[in-house]
């Protein structure tokens, strides 16, 4: 009896597409984040500068 085993030549693509996927929506969490924290340090700035 003889088994063969066979391998999806997509199989890699696949692989490579879902990560480039998470990669991406890492770095799109991460611009939000980093925007956000610009943005609320820029606020902090004018409200020093009003009251400082």
């Amino acid at each position: 009896m003889a088994t063969r085993l066979s391998v999806n030549s997509d199989f890699q693509e696949k692989s490579t597409s879902v990560k480039r996927k998470s990669d991406l929506k890492r770095k799109a969490w991460l611009a939000v984040f980093a925007a956000s924290a610009l943005f609320w340090v820029l606020v902090a700035l004018v409200i020093w500068r009003f009251w400082g």
